[in-house]
Parts: C-alpha cells; sequence; structure tokens
C-alpha cells in the first residue's frame, strides 16, 4: 500500500513542557529507533530526610514518598514534555524566515553543481532563471539525444526569455547527456559516473521513472531531486521502483510551479505570460516496519544538504522560490491538482475546450459529481483528516469555487491532456485521478464515477494510438 506524501499532523507543546537546549540536538547523519513501548529507566526510592526546622513545627504535614510506579509515570510525562520541547523548537525554525543570501559559486563543489531535466517551457524557464545568477555554477542542462544538442549548438548554446518587451539571453549552459555519462562540451567521457548533487526535474509525472532509470545509480542519500509537475504518488513510485531502502535513497523535494507560460515556436526559447512563484516541501522520509518506526534524526527537513538546496533557490530573486510544510505546501497545490484530476478529462471525453464546460449544464453537472468523490478522499486522507481546513463540507465548497474560477480565466484555450490524447501520447492521468482512486480503494470508499472517467481517458487515447499505428507513410 502505498503512503501518500503528506505530513502528519502537529503535535501541541503541554504548558509544562522543559524548553529544549540546541546543544542537545544530534548530528544530521544519526538516526533514531523509535518502539512502540518507551524504555523505563530504573529510579531508586527515595529516602525522607528530615531537618531541626521540620521537627520544631508541630501539626505539619507528613510527605509520603512516592511509589516507583508514580515514579516511572511522573518520568514518562518529562521525557514526553522533553520530545514536545524539542519538535516546538524544530517547529519555530520552520516558520522563522531565514536570512536568504545567496551562495557564492566558488562554495559548490562540482559535484554540487545544479542539474535540470526537462525541455518543457518550465524547465527552459527555471534553467534560463538559475543560468543567469552568477552567484551558482552554469547550470548543467539535459540533452537526452545528440540532434537536440545540435539544435542547441546552432542557437549558440543560449536560452532566451521574452519578457513582456525585453529579450534576455543567456549562455552559462553547459549541456549534459546523461546516456552518455559526460557532458557534450568535453571530447572525453568520465571513467566512473559522477554524482548528481542536485537534480530538478519539470518533465511529466508519467515520464518520471522512466528517465531517471539511466542515472539512478548516480543519485543517492547525498542527492537531492526537486521533482516540479502537478501530479502526486511520482515520490512512492521511484521509491518502489528504483530507492526501497531509506540508507541510500535521495532527498525528495516536491514543487509546483504557479506562473504561465507561453510558446514561441523556438525550442530553445520561452515566453512569461504571467509571473508565478515556484513552492517547495521537502518529502518527509519515514518507515514502518515490524513495529519500530526509523525516522531521520534531526528530521529531514532540519538537515543541511536538502535545506541548503531550497535556500540557494529561494535567493535568486527571478526565481521566487520558497519552501513550505508540506500540509501547507498540499493545501496550496490541491486546488490546480483537483483541476488537472476533473476538468482536464472531461475535456478529452467531450472533445472540448475549456470556455464550453461551464456553458453545459450537463457537464457542470458531472464536474460536482465528480468533485464530491474525489473531495470524499481527500477528506479521509489521514495526514489530512484531522485538519479542519479539509473536513468535506469546506474543502468541496471551497475547491468548486476555485475551480469554476480557473476556468473562466483559461477562456478558449485546450487542455494538454487533450492534446496529448488527440496524438496518441501518454498523460499524467495515473498521477492525478488515478492516485485518488487508490487512495479512495485503500480508505474502503466508493470511487466508481473516478475510474469511469479514467476509463474513458485511456479507451479514446488507444483508439488514436491504433489509428496512427495504421497510417502507412507514403513516399513518392
Amino acid at each position: 500500500m502505498r503512503p501518500g506524501p503528506f505530513a502528519a499532523g502537529r503535535l501541541k507543546i503541554p504548558p509544562a513542557a522543559k524548553p529544549f537546549k540546541p546543544s542537545e540536538v544530534e548530528e544530521p547523519s544519526a538516526t533514531v529507533v523509535e518502539t512502540e513501548t518507551a524504555d523505563i529507566e530504573e529510579h531508586k526510592e527515595p529516602t525522607s530526610q528530615t531537618t531541626d526546622h521540620d521537627e520544631n513545627i508541630k501539626g505539619a504535614e507528613v510527605r509520603v514518598a512516592p511509589t516507583d510506579q508514580e515514579v516511572q509515570e511522573q518520568d514518562v510525562v518529562a521525557e514526553s514534555n522533553r520530545i514536545l520541547s524539542r519538535i516546538a523548537m524544530w517547529d519555530q525554525q520552520e516558520q522563522a524566515v531565514p536570512e536568504s543570501t545567496p551562495v557564492p559559486a566558488d562554495d559548490l563543489a562540482p559535484s554540487e553543481h545544479i542539474h535540470v531535466m526537462g525541455l518543457d517551457p518550465v524547465g527552459r524557464y527555471i534553467t534560463h532563471i538559475l543560468a543567469s545568477c552568477d552567484h551558482i555554477p552554469p547550470v548543467r542542462y539535459v540533452m537526452h539525444t545528440p540532434g537536440v544538442h545540435n539544435v542547441f549548438k546552432q542557437n549558440d548554446r543560449k536560452l532566451t526569455l521574452y519578457r513582456g518587451d525585453q529579450m534576455v539571453t543567456t549562455n552559462r549552459i553547459i549541456a549534459v547527456n546523461f546516456n552518455q555519462g559526460g557532458d557534450y562540451t568535453s571530447p572525453k567521457q568520465y571513467a566512473l559516473p559522477s554524482l548528481i548533487s542536485n537534480l530538478i526535474i519539470t518533465t511529466p509525472a508519467a515520464d518520471v521513472v522512466r528517465i531517471l532509470e539511466p542515472i539512478k545509480h548516480r543519485l543517492d542519500h547525498r542527492s537531492t531531486i526537486v521533482l516540479i509537475n502537478d501530479g502526486l504518488g511520482v515520490v512512492e513510485d521511484l521509491i518502489k521502483t528504483y530507492y526501497p531502502s531509506s540508507i541510500t535513497r535521495p532527498t525528495f523535494i516536491l514543487g509546483q510551479f504557479t506562473g504561465k507560460l507561453g510558446y514561441t515556436g523556438e525550442q530553445f526559447s520561452v515566453e512569461e505570460v504571467e509571473l508565478g512563484r515556484l513552492r517547495m516541501s521537502i518529502y518527509p522520509q519515514q518507515i514502518q516496519q515490524s513495529g519500530v518506526r526509523i525516522v531521520r534524526h534531526p528530521p529531514i527537513e532540519h538537515t543541511l544538504k536538502p535545506t541548503r538546496l531550497l535556500r540557494t533557490l529561494s535567493a535568486i530573486p527571478d526565481l521566487r522560490a520558497a519552501g513550505f510544510p508540506m500540509d501547507d505546501f498540499f493545501k496550496k497545490a490541491l486546488p490546480t491538482i483537483v483541476f488537472r484530476s476533473i476538468v482536464d478529462p472531461l475535456t478529452v471525453v467531450l472533445d472540448s475546450t475549456y470556455d464550453k464546460l461551464p456553458k453545459n449544464a450537463y457537464a457542470r453537472l458531472v464536474m460536482d459529481q465528480l468533485l464530491s468523490e474525489l473531495c470524499g478522499v481527500i477528506s479521509r486522507l489521514p495526514e489530512v483528516r484531522d485538519s479542519p481546513d479539509f473536513s468535506r463540507l469546506t474543502v468541496t465548497q471551497r475547491l468548486r469555487k476555485e475551480i469554476y474560477h480557473k476556468l473562466v480565466r483559461q477562456q478558449t484555450s485546450s487542455s494538454r491532456m487533450r492534446s496529448n490524447v488527440a496524438r496518441g501520447w501518454a498523460t499524467d492521468i495515473d498521477y492525478q485521478t488515478g492516485y485518488f482512486v487508490e487512495r479512495g480503494r485503500q480508505l474502503g470508499l466508493r470511487v466508481e464515477n473516478l475510474n469511469s472517467l479514467i476509463a474513458e481517458v485511456k479507451a479514446k487515447q488507444k483508439i488514436q494510438m491504433d489509428r496512427q499505428n495504421m497510417q502507412i507513410p507514403f513516399q513518392l
């Protein structure tokens, strides 16, 4: 059963909790094994002592020595308060706004250079922003084929960003080919594959597992992978497929880009239509096995490596990046994910642009039924069901309002899922609608409408693929 990517709820510190001292924090690489039963230290029964002053006081209350059980209960409470104090300290550190200062390029070793994988508009945009920052080394941009690199060379190894009337060009980019193990700018290949320290992936969720296969051995516990897409469940599939061991597993950061970008007709240029933000959150790593819960200590979000990358990205003004706790990240990302899970598949089934759906009474009825079913799954997720913000009524009303608002903003445009199905290409529906179907089944909920929606989209995609395969190339 695949766990969800959301952090557990916060613990409130009791008033009697003792403030935690920073000197008690262990090294980041250490691990702590927490068992279901706490170990109680042995305590000696305190001996009662009297003073001359006490003897002279007549009628004074006689103190009875606490029993062993009472002592043990007091120690358990004290230990719980100490742990809660530590958690409270970490929460305060998360909520505190750190001073974001750019990391000088000299401070980053070659293995810590940032790689970007994704030739889509978001990948080009982020690569351009990073390459334009002089405080970090040149960006390693992944070119998956020599043909793509030839186009890049013909473009003088430059990326162009159109921002209003401005045209901003940068060439601080190193083309990298992961399949060959080296980069196109170097005449020799690496004798041994080098570690990839920081990797940003903007490809569709359905392609992530496949494209990481050639470089899975170059990513380990020293690596940080940032996944920027509108899907859920990608990290769980990567863990299941390539990194089942938590000891050698990379750190994952979930990301969502909110800006609106446009195509320019050129492969290595992008247009900034609407300014947005890059939201990020560190995926929590926990393992529950044989009654023993193994967690990182301190938690992964308080270790140096991922925090360093987060602060580096957040220090770049044009990127407008920021880190959030997982529950806040999920709340902010949810409207877009639900939109992709309901509205985009409907544009495929109805073969319609966005603007036609709000005008169709039957389409609105179907959207409301799908939204009700999906919100029933969200409100029952163990990760958020204790939060009042995710009650079924609250989340349904909020998401319905935001979905219709997004529909109006899309105007006459067509969804990417509809375009992909028309070409017989893969879609992200398994990591959008499919994610909620799987979680709903795990919770014992009825998700027939969502499951039928997935089947209709895949049936239409299969028809288009068969049509293209039947086409015979014609040549004079």
